[in-house]
Order: structure tokens, then C-alpha cells, then sequence
């Protein structure tokens, strides 16, 4: 039997009588199977004629209650509130209709309206987006809980198959969330449809790369903070893209008009997916999973041929799921959407214009880990800490060998084992290039050359190194201008190799323990202990100087010339170290380090020195690998 419809539905398609079967409960009587997506041919009209009326069929599962005189209806919109001329116990009390547009009588007491289970669902699905945040997840952007995963399985594949769409995709909703936030930096959102009669929505994305028209005129006020933003040429691209979010029961509802069930691909599964059930069966391909709980793939056909497990109807009915497909150039919407056909660039370029969200998301984590890090250290408003950013003339030598060079040097301003070979590289007049970084962030770039993060590094080309003497030797091997050996002489070389080894064994452990002894005992023995391996150092060397093998700088002397320099910015300071005595062999050697131009170029204002080596004097924990070293009696790092 054919309910009759009031006259503001546009529809005259026959009625399923399957839809009637109280039993079944599968949707309204004027729910008919609709092939067109993008458009609704149920869109209620709002120009209603003089008082309809609307009648129901005893046997409707939607009413199951004695007959009673129809009323006439109002028209009352989900989520609004209805006139205020309204009985408020009526409209409290009134059922809304199922979609929220008819009230055929007011709800009477203690005999609750039959609903559909799954509509009434649809109706609060859509009232409720966005849902609450989860941990792991955002809100952001057009979807609601999206996951922030950096590394799920196979990524590369589904950021170039989100990225192509040259078929139609369905995805789970555990997939989308995954993976959709590492693709949405191509897409810039449009337009967003809701369906009152269908459990879906649409969106509508461009591609980023299609731009789109000036909005409001710029601003003249000269106190506004200018944005630092770089125009780009517009209509790049035509791609643009639907995806349509089908909501829970949605299979049920649409019946033979939803979408294939999503495939899954078996190297994406996980023991904690609602897809991942063991079911009797042989063992995919013939082999035991490497999981803890082996897949086993379905023996009820729904294995492909391609290799792939579709979802069972059962399993995919009660979860939302989504599809993406290419819609330029089919003239949706009634709109000239731009030409059909793929993307006219390729995805590093969009990679280029914007960050994704997962990245956007762990930049913006890393930003208020530096922001927590940093306002711990400033606790204590008299504590000072080390600078990321070399001054005086070492900013001025920093800036000077800035520019890209093949020849690169990654180094830290306060690190006296840097400076060594920073001197040398002056010293041989190399072109090279210098990269400031922060070695307690330990970035990629040095990772790469250092697994454990230390300066100096120096890459060459696609090689790199590290330890200050290792690159010290290096660079005197691949340059002969103005050698750190003496040419020639086989024992000399020799003896000043055994004179490195002094220093970094014997002066510069005692270095750091009288810098960090907070005990004044300890601080004298320790300054003892320094200034006694010192002698050592200057009775071997040339008579009369200045420098350690005569009147020119060689190896020893850059070996141990950032510590003669922190020795007066440092160590005399915080910890008093005396000033050498006039007319001595030792005093002459430090005042030829601290004038020699190369050091000079390499050097930073005491500030600089005072501030980052503040940690050492006061012995903070974990101040650095060569401090925990001095600590615990071990060598150096």
C-alpha cells in the first residue's frame, strides 16, 4: 500500500513495500533508491501550502499507537528552536518528525515513537560533529578526530594513491583518520553538502595548487604586522575532489546504492583493527603472519583476486567509512569545475607550498617542547644558559662563509673542540661553509655524520666525519697552503702527535675538573694539576717561541688554543686562574694565541663564554657528555 506524500515532496518514484515489513524496520516509506549523490531530490520547500495534513498508515513502523484524530502539522527544522508563539510543552514534548521537519501529532505520555535505530543515529551524527577531541588526534580542518601518526604502513603508497584518485576509493574509517592528514596539504577545502534524507555529507576540495581570488583588501594600517607570505600564479591545477562521509548503518539505509565495502590491504592490517577477525581458513598466501596473531584470511570468498580482503556486509554496516573520487571536469553541481584528468605537478610540489598535517602538528609540538625547555631554564632569572648564535668577530666569520659550499663545518659557538678546527680551516684559508646548530637538539643533519650527535662534524660532498683531530689531519691531507706539520720531518710530526695526545688526555680533563670542582679543596688540587701538566707541555717546546715549534702556528698550537682562550674568559672569572707571570715562556706562548688573526676570527665576546660556561661552573646535572665524563672520572667522549 502506497502512503500518500504531502504535495511539497517533489517525488513520484514508487515505494519499496519491503519498507513497510514492521519487522525489518529499513527506513522511512518515502526513502526510494537514488543513484545521484550530489543532488537531493527529496530537499524539503520550505513554501508550504494552507494547513496540509498528513496521513499514516496504521501498520507504519514509525507509529504503532492507537489511532487518533491527524492533526494538522508544523514545520519545525532539526536543531532549531520553534516559534516562540509555541506551547512550550508542546514543542518540548513534540516529535520533530524523523528528519526533523513534520510534527504529525504531540507525543503522548508513557508511549514512546518508534524511530528507525538507524537514522535517529544519523540525525545525532550529524548535530554532534565535530566530536571531541582524542588523545593521539585532532580537530582541525573539515574531519573530526583525525590521527596524528608519523610513520603507519606504507605511506608512500597511500599519500601517491590519495594523491592520483584515479579510481573511486573507499576507505575505512581508521584509514582516512591515518592517513588523509598526510595528504591534506594538496587539498584546500570549498564546500561542504548535507543531505537530509541521506546518512552521508559531501565535501568539496580544490587542489591547493588551483589557488583562488583575493579576499579582503589589505590592510594600510602601518602598526599591523605585515605576514610574510609569497603570492603564486593561480589556476595551476584543475584537480578537484568529493569526499563523502557515509555515516554509521549507512549500508543498511542506502541498500544497493552504497558503496562497495572498503578493501583492505593485508600488510595495513593491525591486531587491534575491527577488520583484524580470525576466521577458519587458510593462512594468507600460504604463509604464517610475522604478527603475534597471524591473519587468517576468510574462506567465504572475500579475498580478491588481487590479494586484498573486503570487508565483510557485517562488519562494514556499523562503521562510518568514506569515499574519494576525482570530480573535474563532469560539471558537478552545475559548475564549470575546470578540465578532467590528473594533477598538472607532482606531489613534492605540493609538499613545497604547504606542510601536511602531521608534520604542521609535530613542528608545532617540537615549538612548545623548546618553549617548555626554555622556561625552565629561565626558573631561575639569574641562571644563564648557552648561546645558539656566535658574536663578534666569530658572527662576522660565521656570516662571511654562510653561503652553500660542499665543504661544510657543523659546529656550535661555545665548543672549544670546534673552534680547533674552525682555526684550521682560517689558518689554511679553505672555502667552506659554516652551519650554527644547537648539538643538545642533536638535529638530522649532524645525526647523519655523528650517530651520536657531537661536534664538530664536517661533511665533504657525500662524505662526512668527525673528531676535532680526525679533521684537523683531514683537512692538512686534502690542502698543502700553509701546513699544521712540518714538511718533511718524519720525528717531528711524530713528536707533535705524542703532544696532542698530552693535551687531550692530561690538560683538558683537568680543565673542566677545576671548573666543576665546587669544593675549594678540590678546586686547588685541580688547579695545581692543570698548571703541572702545562709545564710539561712548555718544556718540550721551542725555546723561545712564540709558538710550540717556533714563530709560526702549527698543530699543537690549535690543539690546545681554545682552552688558552677560555682560560682567561673562563676559568679566571669563576674559578680565579692567575694571570701568566710577565717575561715567561708561558706568558709569551698565550699572548701569541689570543693575537693570532685566525684565532681572533674564531673567537666570541666574553659574554658569550661567561653565559654557556656557567653551567660547567656551577656543575648542573647532565651539562654535557665531556662534564658527566669529568664527573665519573672517565675519559673523555
Amino acid at each position: 500500500m502506497e502512503v500518500p506524500l504531502p504535495h511539497h515532496f517533489a517525488t513520484t518514484h514508487p515505494l519499496d513495500p519491503s519498507l513497510f515489513n514492521p519487522q525489518l524496520h529499513h527506513g522511512h516509506p518515502s526513502l526510494t533508491a537514488q543513484n545521484d549523490f550530489d543532488t537531493d531530490p527529496f530537499q524539503f520547500t520550505s513554501h508550504l501550502d494552507h494547513q496540509p495534513q498528513l496521513q499514516l498508515h496504521p501498520r507504519v513502523a514509525f507509529d504503532q499507537r492507537p489511532p487518533i484524530p491527524p492533526p494538522r502539522f508544523q514545520e519545525l527544522p532539526s536543531n532549531v528552536q520553534g516559534p516562540e508563539s509555541l506551547n512550550n510543552d508542546f514543542a518540548r514534548n513534540s516529535q520533530a518528525g524523523q528528519f526533523g521537519i513534520l510534527t504529525p501529532h504531540p507525543q503522548l505520555p508513557n508511549q514512546p515513537q518508534i524511530h528507525h535505530e538507524d537514522l535517529g543515529r544519523l540525525q545525532n551524527e550529524i548535530d554532534l560533529r565535530p566530536i571531541a577531541i582524542q588523545d593521539g588526534g585532532t580537530t582541525e580542518g573539515h574531519f573530526s578526530n583525525l590521527k596524528i601518526i608519523p610513520n603507519p604502513p606504507d605511506l608512500n603508497s597511500w599519500r601517491m594513491k590519495l594523491f592520483d584518485v584515479d579510481d573511486i576509493l573507499t576507505l575505512t574509517e581508521d584509514q582516512f583518520q591515518t592517513y588523509f592528514p598526510h595528504i591534506d596539504n594538496v587539498y584546500s577545502h570549498r564546500s561542504t553538502q548535507k543531505y537530509k534524507r541521506k546518512p552521508l555529507v559531501s565535501h568539496y576540495f580544490d587542489c591547493r595548487m588551483k589557488g583562488r581570488p583575493p579576499g579582503t583588501a589589505k590592510s594600510e594600517d602601518p602598526n599591523k604586522k605585515k605576514r610574510k607570505r609569497q603570492a603564486r600564479e593561480r589556476d595551476l591545477c584543475d584537480v578537484k575532489i568529493k569526499i563523502t562521509e557515509y555515516f554509521p548503518g549507512a549500508r543498511r539505509i542506502l541498500g544497493k546504492d552504497a558503496p562497495a565495502a572498503p578493501i583492505l590491504e593485508p600488510s595495513n592490517l593491525n591486531d587491534n583493527d575491527f577488520f583484524s577477525t580470525a576466521q577458519s581458513g587458510n593462512v594468507m598466501h600460504g604463509q604464517q603472519h610475522s604478527r603475534q596473531f597471524p591473519f587468517i584470511a576468510p574462506n567465504d570468498g572475500s579475498m580478491g583476486s588481487e590479494g586484498l580482503i573486503r570487508l565483510s556486509q557485517s562488519s562494514a554496516d556499523d562503521r562510518r567509512f568514506y569515499t574519494i573520487q576525482r570530480v573535474n571536469g563532469n560539471g558537478a553541481n552545475g559548475k564549470n569545475d575546470g578540465s578532467a584528468g590528473p594533477h598538472k605537478h607532482s606531489l613534492e610540489d605540493s609538499d613545497r607550498i604547504k606542510k601536511n598535517s602531521v608534520l604542521r602538528h609535530m613542528l608545532k609540538v617540537e615549538k612548545e617542547k623548546k618553549k617548555t625547555e626554555t622556561m625552565a631554564d629561565n626558573t631561575n632569572p639569574n641562571q644563564k644558559t648557552y648561546h645558539k648564535k656566535a658574536t663578534g668577530e666569530a658572527l662576522a666569520t660565521a656570516k662571511k662563509h654562510s653561503k652553500d659550499h660542499e665543504l661544510k663545518l657543523y659546529g656550535s659557538c661555545f665548543c672549544p673542540f670546534v673552534q680547533r678546527v674552525w682555526i684550521s680551516l682560517q689558518l689554511k684559508g679553505l672555502a667552506y661553509q659554516y652551519i650554527e646548530i644547537d648539538p643538545y637538539k642533536k638535529p638530522e643533519s649532524l645525526l647523519a655524520i655523528n650517530p651520536r650527535g657531537l661536534v664538530p662534524a664536517l661533511r665533504h660532498g657525500d662524505w662526512g666525519c668527525y673528531e676535532s683531530t680526525v679533521l684537523m689531519e683531514y683537512l692538512e691531507d686534502i690542502s698543502n697552503s700553509h701546513p699544521l706539520f712540518p714538511p718533511g720531518d718524519a720525528k717531528l710530526r711524530a713528536q707533535c702527535r705524542l703532544w696532542t695526545d698530552h693535551i687531550n688526555r692530561h690538560i683538558v680533563p683537568a680543565f673542566y675538573s677545576y671548573l666543576q670542582a665546587q669544593e675549594v679543596p678540590m678546586q686547588i688540587e685541580n688547579a695545581t694539576k692543570l698548571q703541572n701538566e702545562i709545564s710539561k707541555l712548555i718544556d718540550v717546546a721551542h725555546p723561545t717561541g712564540p709558538f710550540f715549534l717556533g714563530t709560526e702556528m702549527s698543530y699543537v698550537d690549535v690543539q690546545i688554543a681554545p682552552w688558552v682562550i677560555r682560560m682567561r674568559k673562563v676559568l679566571t672569572p669563576y674559578r680565579g686562574w692567575p694571570e701568566p707571570e710577565a717575561g715567561s715562556r708561558w706568558a709569551s706562548w698565550v699572548d701569541a694565541i689570543e693575537n693570532n688573526s685566525h684565532v681572533k676570527a674564531t673567537t666570541s665576546t666574553d659574554d658569550l663564554y661567561l653565559d654557556s660556561y656557567e653551567r660547567y661552573a656551577e656543575n648542573r646535572p647532565d651539562t654535557s657528555q665531556v662534564a658527566n665524563a669529568v664527573n665519573e672520572g672517565r675519559g673523555l667522549p
